[in-house]
This record gives structure tokens, C-alpha cells and sequence, in this order.
């Protein structure tokens, strides 16, 4: 019943804040989307705030163990940095209301929205590196799992700052750029 009752809120305060905003959502909205009382909110958690970071803890575990299976297929390193920030990208604009006002939090001065984006970027770093890593050495995969980091990174923003950039323009961008990248490699190959 616990965890129901946790879920719900959680549920809940995603859907209030996607529709509504963080900073229009108020904690009586969400437990009045819940169905629960007041006071039980606060037996979950402190405050908007805190529902909102756990509710972005929740959304990167999620993906964390999705792309984790991209470290075992077997498949060309291109193709696989492909699929996995496809499904990234995916995931990310599909969540991008969250991951607007977790960014806009981001640059103010709290701590904790820090920490944990910190956090997420190194853990999604991490995946790519291992990933590449199965095929390069170690030196040129922290370089490009760095690189392909950033990119995507980018693209991501431009998401978020041009409402009108579509899912499909946002991964066509996406392919081409790793395409590049990758061309920029196997050609370097190639010279030496």
C-alpha cells in the first residue's frame, strides 16, 4: 500500500508538472490529483522540491538500466552509439518537460539539482565509454565518449530551446552527426 501510495504522487506530480509547470504545480494539486490526503504527502517526501528531484532520480534509473544493454549487443560500434542515442535522445524528448524545469533549476543555486545532474551526466558517460571501449582503447574512448557526449548533449539543448524541432529532426541530426564522427575516426584509420 506504501509504494502504491508513493507511486501515485510520483505519477502524478510528473503529470502536474508536464501540464502545468513546477513553478504553477502546488503540493494540494498533486495530492488532490492523488487522492490522497495533505498530510500524507509529507510521510513521502519534505517538499515539492524533494518529490521533483526523486521523480528525476526515477526517470535516469530507468534509463540507465535501458541503455545498460547496449554494453552487451554485439553489433559495429557505429550502429550501436546510434541506437543507443536514439533511444537517449528518445527518452529525453519525450520527458523534455521535466528535463526543462530540471535545467532551469539547474542554474540557480541549488545544490542538489547539481549534484545530481553531475551524477547523470558522469553515469551516462560512463555507458558510452563502455560501450566504445569494446572497440577502441581506453585513451580514445574516454576522448570519444567525451565528444559523443557533448553532441548529444547539444542536440538535446537545441530540443529545449526550439519547441517546434520534431523527434525525427532531432535523431536525424543525431545520425549524421555520429556518422561524422565516425567517418572522422575510420578515416584517421585509414592515414595511419
Amino acid at each position: 500500500m506504501k509504494l502504491e501510495t508513493r507511486e501515485k504522487l510520483l505519477q502524478s506530480a510528473k503529470e502536474l508538472f508536464s501540464k502545468k509547470s513546477y513553478y504553477e504545480t502546488k503540493v494540494s494539486d498533486i495530492v488532490e490529483k492523488s487522492g490522497v490526503a495533505q498530510g500524507t504527502f509529507y510521510i513521502y517526501f519534505k517538499s515539492k522540491e524533494e518529490i521533483f528531484l526523486e521523480l528525476v532520480k526515477s526517470l535516469h534509473l530507468d534509463l540507465m538500466e535501458r541503455l545498460g544493454k547496449y554494453i552487451k549487443i554485439e553489433k559495429d560500434c557505429q550502429s550501436l552509439i546510434k541506437d543507443f542515442v536514439k533511444e537517449f535522445l528518445t527518452e529525453v524528448y519525450n520527458n523534455r518537460e521535466i528535463a526543462e524545469i530540471f535545467f532551469s533549476q539547474l542554474f540557480g543555486l541549488n545544490q542538489d539539482f547539481k549534484k545530481l545532474y553531475l551524477k547523470k551526466i558522469s553515469d551516462i558517460q560512463n555507458l558510452i565509454f563502455r560501450v566504445v571501449n569494446r572497440y577502441f582503447p581506453e585513451e580514445e574512448s574516454q576522448i570519444l565518449s567525451t565528444l559523443i557526449l557533448g553532441f548529444v548533449r547539444q542536440i538535446f539543448f537545441n530540443c529545449l530551446t526550439n519547441k517546434n524541432l520534431s523527434l525525427d529532426q532531432m535523431l536525424s541530426k543525431a545520425e549524421k552527426g555520429i556518422d561524422i564522427i565516425f567517418q572522422g575516426i575510420y578515416s584517421e584509420e585509414r592515414k595511419s
